[in-house]
């Protein structure tokens, strides 16, 4: 059974997803981080994510509300 469920699908390609996702779209559904109080850590943050494969065209940091009410920035990568 595990190895049934495992073997379900298959990694797509870099134009695969494009096919599915159909290219850049900023209105869309993103990936968020965690909502960090400097823009400087939101920075470093965007910078991890795009070394490791995020496509900078779609990666922004934007304004957020921490979880105790402050304002912030936060990590998106649109898909």
């Amino acid at each position: 059974m595990k190895k049934s469920i495992l073997n379900i699908g298959h990694i797509l390609n870099k134009a695969e997803q494009k096919t599915i996702n159909g290219g850049i779209n900023l209105g869309g559904p993103f990936l968020g981080s965690n909502c960090y109080t400097s823009q400087s850590r939101c920075n470093s943050a965007m910078a991890a994510a795009i070394s490791n494969g995020a496509n900078p065209a779609t990666t922004r940091c934007v304004t957020c509300t921490t979880f105790f009410g402050s304002s912030g920035f936060e990590v998106r990568i649109y898909g």
